[in-house]
Formats: structure tokens, sequence, C-alpha cells
């Protein structure tokens, strides 16, 4: 009797349901064979964007509330809050500092893809590469500055109170995440680990 050749496999399935070759893993994250300490790192680099990402849309909220009342209270013929104009500016700065990080880490930063795609994914490879290198040394300069930029800021600013080297702390500390992002990056990618696809529109969109 001849034999009959079945086959097994569903209309679409997946070739690891049938016993076939199963794809390669990835791990979560996007990060393909990347181990557990790798994972850990890349997941608390996001945490902290996601914390510096929150603390600049608060600011941004705090600015638009305060402003508004001020509209409010001019219109109505009363004393305008004399603190919302300082307090504003300083805002300003932290909201834009603090992003300063995430736009990196969230690789929202302005690439030149039109360029960089002709080379493939070994350009675009080559692109983080030097963009980290480059990153590593402006984030280094920033932080071995810090003593000085704190000592050069000396008094307390008009109405806001504050020391005025509060205005370099937000700065500071993303310099610091960024020196531990590039850091970070340049382990990965010579490893295989990293993702090599930027963010696009809808990660922008979110912003």
């Amino acid at each position: 009797m001849a034999a009959k050749l079945t086959n097994d496999k569903a209309p679409g399935a997946h070739p690891s349901a049938a016993g076939g070759d199963a794809a390669p893993a990835t791990a979560p994250g996007g990060l393909p064979g990347a181990p557990k300490w790798v994972r850990t790192v890349d997941a608390i680099l996001d945490g902290a964007a996601t914390v510096f990402q929150g603390g600049a849309m608060l600011l941004l909220v705090l600015m638009l509330a305060f402003n508004f009342a001020n509209i409010l209270l001019r219109n109505a013929g009363a004393d305008s809050l004399l603190w919302v104009s300082p307090w504003t500016g300083v805002m300003m700065v932290w909201s834009v500092f603090l992003a300063f990080y995430v736009m990196y880490r969230r690789r929202l930063d302005i690439e030149l893809m039109i360029l960089i795609d002709r080379f493939g994914r070994r350009g675009r490879l080559l692109s983080r590469v030097l963009t980290g290198i480059a990153g590593l040394v402006v984030a280094g300069i920033l932080l071995a500055e810090a003593p000085q930029i704190f000592a050069r800021q000396r008094g307390n600013m008009e109405i806001v109170g504050l020391s005025r080297y509060w205005l370099s702390v937000p700065m500071l500390a993303s310099s610091l995440m960024l020196l531990i992002h590039f850091i970070f990056d340049l382990v990965c990618i010579p490893a295989g680990w990293s993702r090599d696809e930027p963010a696009g529109d809808e990660g922008a969109a979110a912003w």
C-alpha cells in the first residue's frame, strides 16, 4: 500500500508549532539574544526615561496652569501673580534639560536617515557608534565641569528663592543618564544586542 504523505501544519501556522525550524528568540524589550543583566539595565534606562518624561510633562502642565490663572486674574482686574513669570522660566529650563535624556534614549533626535539608510543596517549601527562616542564626550565634559558650574552659579534667583545652581541640576542628571546610556549602547551594538530601528513617527507623536 502506498504511503500517504500528510502535512500536519495548519495553514498559516508558525513553523515552530509543527516541529519545524523555530524562529529566533527575541528578548523582552527588543534585545535579541541579550542576557538577563542587559535586559535589566535596558529596563532601568527605559524606566528612567519614563520618569524624566513625566517630570517634563508635569512642568509643562504647571506652566500652562499658572500662566492661565495669571491671565484670568488680569482680565478680572485683580493683581497678577508676580512669581509666575520667574517660575515659568525656571520650569522651562528644567523641562528642556529633563527631555534632553529622553530624546536620545528613545532615539527621537534628528538623524539624516536619507543618507544613513543608503548604507543599510551596518551604516545605521555605525552612525549610532559615532553618536555614542560624541555623546560620551559631551556628557563627560558636562559632568567633569559640574563642580565649576556649581561654583559659578552663586546666589539666589530673584522671587524664586532657589540657588542658581538648581537650574543646572536637571542638566547634570540628564548628562549622567546619557553617559550610562551611551556606554550601554556601545557595549550592546558589537554584541548584536541592540535595537537598530529608530522610534519613528509614532514615538515622536507621543511628544
